[in-house]
């Protein structure tokens, strides 16, 4: 969006004059104090590359030993989705779902799409598929929560570690840094689904007409 655009709060309605951000700052506006824009402190690139790195890493994450656990010899090594297989099989399939949903796939979606968002040639901002794809960032955001099972991992490790032998496979650590350049990728997005889709990218602040 250039600084000649007018940028319309999504609350109230209230136009205002498009000025240039720094980096970090914040255009509010000045009648409902809703977040029109904001200064992108990384470069337009950033959120691309490590969208592009996160999903390199999804396949090791996946495929590799993610833990083991054994005593008296007996090792058993798990993957990223034998708990959900696990679960499943134990009938508590709703909460299965939710697992591989929220650690899995929406991940791999949410990535997908900030790559798509950040490719060299971009969509056209008034296609209903670029704003489809927006909305759907804004939604993922909230459903693609990688790093509570990441944090599960770690507590279950604390607690079994006074009982078995437990190791951390490379699995893991693909893992941790696949949700490590999710989050990046999504705080240095040009197209953060925090900001209203009317002001999405924009490198102007808030003044009123």
């Amino acid at each position: 969006m250039g600084l000649n655009a007018p940028l319309i709060c999504h609350l109230c309605g209230q136009e205002h004059r498009a000025i240039r951000l720094e980096p970090g700052e914040k255009a509010l506006c000045v009648r409902c104090d809703a977040v029109l824009a904001q200064g992108v402190r990384a470069r337009s690139h950033t959120a691309l590359v490590f969208a592009i790195t996160g999903l390199a890493l999804a396949w090791p994450a996946a495929l590799l030993p993610f833990v083991s656990a054994g005593k008296f010899g007996a090792e058993r090594i798990s993957l990223l989705f034998t708990g959900v297989r696990i679960l499943w099989n134990s009938g508590m399939r709703a909460l299965a779902v939710l697992v591989l949903l929220c650690g899995g796939l929406l991940p791999l979606a949410y990535l997908v799409i900030l790559a798509v968002l950040h490719a060299p040639t971009r969509l056209d901002r008034q296609k209903s598929c670029f704003r489809l794809l927006v909305r759907s960032a804004n939604g993922l955001e909230h459903w693609a929560i990688p790093e509570v099972q990441v944090l599960a991992v770690l507590v279950a490790m604390i607690k079994l570690g006074s009982i078995v032998n437990v190791a951390i496979g490379s699995g893991f650590w693909c893992y941790c840094a696949m949700v490590f350049s999710l989050l990046i990728a999504q705080h240095t997005s040009r197209f953060n689904p925090t900001v209203p889709l009317s002001a999405a990218g924009a490198t102007g602040a808030a003044v009123p007409l």
